[in-house]
């Protein structure tokens, strides 16, 4: 029996869990740091409840938790066991090793979402962000930036005076708060996912009509940031979930409107543009110089990689004999060569023990109803769709956006939403 400091502790906990849970969801438009500290939040959470034996996890998310926690743990050491072996020759900058922590942030949410998740609330706090996201992005898409913004904000306007039109009919990369339309472009898929699973699975009217708002600001927003792969992952999530959870003339209307939306792009001149370089860049361009490197650093090291981290200074220690630029070193455009390339075989292993883990929970509960699961399912898809062609971890902001609803959606009491518009 639970002892009466116990009981007072409960609703303490549950309250702070709803603060990190709904700064986490602020963070997904706002800021990248807020996202950190929400996750740093949320990890120690659950590390408190696991000292105080608060932790009551279902054996599938169990499973998820302590297989993230095992890669969290070999990235950690796997610097030290590549300067040990001659693989690396320096210690990883901090502001990439920090990000270890990212392994561990979607079993965080799930860990501490098991004494209550505020489901009405972070949906309307996603659904306001992103909206206002989206309109921003209109903006920037259409007009030049007007401002400098202050220097401790370390933002980079300059990303949003890429001319992606013509002189006469200019069209700037939209990159929303984050001033970066990758980043832009690549959480919108992380929010896609539920946006989707409530205008096809809602029992309520005036919920499907605002996600279907929430859902189209973000294929805008992903149309305005002039991002190929981000572009085709949401119409491939999209189909995906027409499949999923609608039928009959429903689906139907859908898939018509996908394909509405294929024939504006491609009417689109800047778009066409953009689509005629994509297989030149695939094929003999950045991204095949980009995956050769990675292939190159995994033939020397494959068992223990050349420690998390370390992609770029060990590519660039080649670059002499690779010509390739600063900018495309950072990774090697692939999750799984860059894992590899990273953290070696058994970093790679670990993780798609985590994603297979992930998925099969995650597939368990939308079979079950779940409407959180099931936004986070197509979230899953459109992340490794995404994983083909960009390493999305190295962006805080876009893995910790998928971490947010990836945990969510192993939570319990996602119904609550049918539940409530039956009563």
């Amino acid at each position: 029996m639970d002892s009466p400091s116990q009981a007072r502790f409960e609703p303490l906990l549950r309250r702070a869990v709803a603060v990190v849970l709904l700064a986490w969801a602020v963070g997904l438009v706002l800021a990248e740091v807020v996202l950190q500290v929400a996750a740093s939040a949320a990890v120690f959470l659950a590390l408190v409840m696991v000292a105080l034996r608060r932790l009551r996890l279902a054996p599938d998310v169990r499973a998820y938790v302590l297989a993230s926690v095992a890669l969290c743990a070999w990235q950690v050491v796997s610097p030290a066991l590549a300067l040990l072996t001659g693989a690396a020759s320096a210690w990883p900058r901090s502001s990439r090793y920090g990000q270890v922590l990212d392994s561990v942030a979607g079993a965080a949410v799930a860990s501490i979402g098991s004494v209550g998740v505020p489901w009405l609330a972070l949906a309307g706090t996603v659904a306001a962000g992103w909206l206002f996201a989206a309109a921003l992005g209109m903006f920037q898409n259409r007009v030049r930036w007007p401002w400098e913004p202050p220097a401790f904000l370390k933002l980079n306007p300059g990303r949003l005076h890429e001319n992606f039109g013509t002189e006469t009919s200019p069209r700037y990369a939209a990159g929303g708060i984050f001033f970066h339309r990758l980043r832009f472009a690549h959480g919108a898929i992380a929010a896609l996912g539920p946006a989707l699973a409530v205008l096809g699975g809602s029992e309520v009217l005036r919920r499907r009509m605002l996600a279907g708002a929430v859902v189209l600001g973000m294929l805008v927003s992903i149309y305005n940031a002039f991002a190929r792969a981000a572009l085709g992952a949401a119409l491939l999530v999209s189909v995906v979930a027409l499949l999923l959870l609608v039928s009959g003339v429903a689906r139907k209307v859908g898939l018509a409107l996908i394909a509405v939306a294929v024939v504006l792009v491609l009417a689109s001149p800047a778009w066409r543009a953009r689509l005629e370089k994509a297989a030149g860049n695939i094929y003999g361009g950045e991204r095949e110089l980009a995956m050769t490197v990675g292939w190159s650093l995994v033939r020397e090291h494959p068992w223990v990689g050349v420690g998390f981290g370390n992609h770029k200074a060990a590519v660039l220690a080649r670059q002499g004999d690779s010509g390739i630029t600063d900018l495309l070193a950072t990774d090697s455009h692939n999750l799984w060569l860059t894992v590899w390339a990273e953290t070696g075989l058994v970093g790679l292993l670990l993780m798609v023990t985590v994603h297979v883990l992930l998925g099969w929970a995650l597939i368990r509960r939308y079979r079950a109803g779940s409407l959180a699961a099931t936004g986070a399912l197509l979230s899953f898809v459109g992340f490794h769709i995404l994983a083909l062609v960009h390493y999305l971890p190295f962006h805080s902001s876009v893995h910790l956006s998928f971490a947010l609803v990836w945990g969510l959606g192993l939570c319990e009491g996602s119904d609550v939403l049918r539940q409530r518009a039956r009563s």
